[in-house]
């Protein structure tokens, strides 16, 4: 397994949380038109704000040319990445959509258990760069960590300074750009990598809700 197939794996969660998320606003919508055009009018607003925020997920998103896009990981890699995490159990394809779905509890049981040992992480030196870990603005209150030192991805526009960490993969600090859900997801996974016993089991916690959610 390699540090792209969790990257992959993550972005592929996202991607079908925003799936569900749409199906339950088009139930919305439908139940909305039934309570008539008056009703549907006052409500039109939140639908238009929703729809630029979040660009549409089709089944083109699950394309290996679309998640190269987002995630700036070479098609090559990213067919490789899906045979490897297909073989080993932590993807199938839905028999009735033909998308790649993610066997979500147990990569969040390797996350828990073996992520920091197979990708371990590291403060070092001081530079501009994109807050990780217990320094991520969707964290900040959740989860403590010792010192004043913020954790960084490097990042040459970055807006804050701090110790560098290496991230996951050297791609993130783009595609955490593009999809703030990745981003929450893979500051979640360094406070994991970073954090003494009680900060990560905190934020297992939080992962694990996050991913599992209904």
């Amino acid at each position: 397994m390699k540090s792209q197939d969790v990257l992959l794996l993550i972005k592929l969660i996202c991607l079908e949380q925003r799936e569900r998320e749409q199906q339950r606003l088009a139930g919305e919508m439908t139940e909305l038109i039934k309570q008539g055009d008056a009703y549907l009018s006052d409500q039109w607003r939140g639908w238009e704000d929703y729809s630029e925020q979040d660009p549409p997920v089709h089944k083109d998103s699950y394309s290996v040319r679309a998640l190269q896009a987002s995630l700036g990981i070479s098609k090559t890699e990213i067919a490789y990445a899906l045979k490897r995490c297909q073989y080993i159990g932590l993807l199938r394809v839905d028999p009735d959509t033909q998308l790649p779905r993610v066997n979500s509890k147990a990569l969040l049981g390797f996350i828990e258990h073996g992520l920091r040992y197979v990708f371990p992480a590291k403060p070092a030196e001081m530079v501009r760069g994109i807050p990780t870990s217990f320094s991520a603005p969707m964290l900040q209150g959740k989860l403590m960590s010792g010192g004043d030192l913020i954790h960084v991805w490097p990042d040459a526009y970055g807006n804050r300074k701090g110790q560098s960490v290496t991230p996951l993969f050297k791609t993130v600090p783009g595609a955490v750009k593009k999809d703030h859900s990745l981003y929450e997801y893979l500051a979640l996974i360094d406070a994991i990598r970073l954090g003494n016993a009680r900060e990560a089991n905190l934020a297992n916690k939080i992962l694990r809700e996050k991913v599992l959610q209904s």
